[in-house]
């Protein structure tokens, strides 16, 4: 069956996005969903994929062996993680592509941040990684080790950092003393018995639920305040192992960025780099150069 489309993915830990290209006609169709973690919820990310693989192809009429596809996924790093997404989708969900190819969304976040060119790169949402691309096509990952032992910088650290505050509070005090920690308490209880039956169920991107409450209480509260800071010292610590030392461009991505950057020092904020696109605009160039090979070796057969 002839290669007719390319579709790339964007899988993170509170959304994902596809792009459906017809490669004769340049004629797109996309799909969204919810998370697509294998890292966090690997289930709940083979529901969010299949969704809108069925959608993209059901807009458009393509069959799965038609696609060369790409995704790029919050724990797509993992070969074993790769590996099962593409047996689950294959005997599980009956998609079985012309080509599939399963990298880290931060991988498809760093070609798409400076359009394929060198960068150091941080993406920065319900997670946080940073990532290296050098002028020899050489790519490195750098944190991003997953919420649990890692992700330092993202929404999820910041929201733990508030909700470990709250507990402090209760376990000194009783109760909440700080705005933020009020307001915390207003969603996940005051007490043992209520945060607790909260804390047994809570998820990456539940904590990460809560940086809109902590970035909003910016400059009215101490505590808020405290966190914050901490935030931007961790995100500093992960530019500086992302650049290493090398002299690349620094550009910082994802839902949290512009809101970190203002808290960055003064230094940092002036040498970084705008943006130029994003990881489904990395998933699309590294899907395109992948059927420009394809279309060299067999010219060159």
């Amino acid at each position: 069956m002839t290669l007719e489309y390319i579709l790339a993915i964007d899988g993170g830990g509170t959304k994902t996005v596809a792009k459906l290209i017809h490669l004769p006609s340049g004629q797109e169709y996309s799909a969204h969903a919810g998370e697509a973690s294998i890292y966090n919820d690997f289930n709940a990310a083979i529901n969010s994929l299949q969704y809108v693989i069925n959608t993209v192809c059901e807009q458009s009429g393509a069959q799965h062996k038609q696609i060369l596809a790409v995704m790029g996924l919050a724990g797509g790093s993992s070969k074993s993680l790769a590996e099962r997404v593409t047996a689950t989708l294959q005997l599980g969900c009956d998609i079985e592509f012309a080509q599939l190819m399963i990298v880290s969304d931060a991988i498809t976040s760093l070609y798409g941040a400076n359009l394929g060119q060198p960068v150091a790169m941080l993406a920065l949402g319900t997670g946080a990684v940073g990532a290296r691309l050098t002028a020899q096509g050489d790519t490195k990952l750098i944190g991003g080790w997953g919420f649990s032992v890692d992700d330092f910088g993202g929404g999820a650290r910041l929201g733990l950092s508030a909700v470990q505050r709250l507990l402090d509070e209760i376990d000194r005090f009783n109760e909440p003393k700080n705005q933020l920690s009020k307001q915390l308490s207003e969603q996940i209880g005051r007490d043992r018995e209520h945060i607790s039956g909260w804390l047994l169920n809570a998820k990456a991107v539940d904590y990460a639920r809560f940086s809109p409450l902590i970035f909003g209480l910016k400059n009215q509260c101490d505590l808020a305040d405290a966190v914050l800071n901490e935030h931007a010292r961790q995100v500093e610590r992960l530019i500086e192992k992302c650049r290493g030392d090398s002299q690349l461009p620094v550009i910082i991505i994802g839902g949290l960025a512009d809101v970190t950057i203002a808290l960055l020092d003064e230094q940092i904020q002036q040498n970084l780099s705008p943006r130029r696109g994003d990881s489904l605009v990395g998933a699309v160039i590294l899907a395109t150069d992948r059927v420009k090979q394809i279309d060299h070796k067999r010219i060159t057969r």
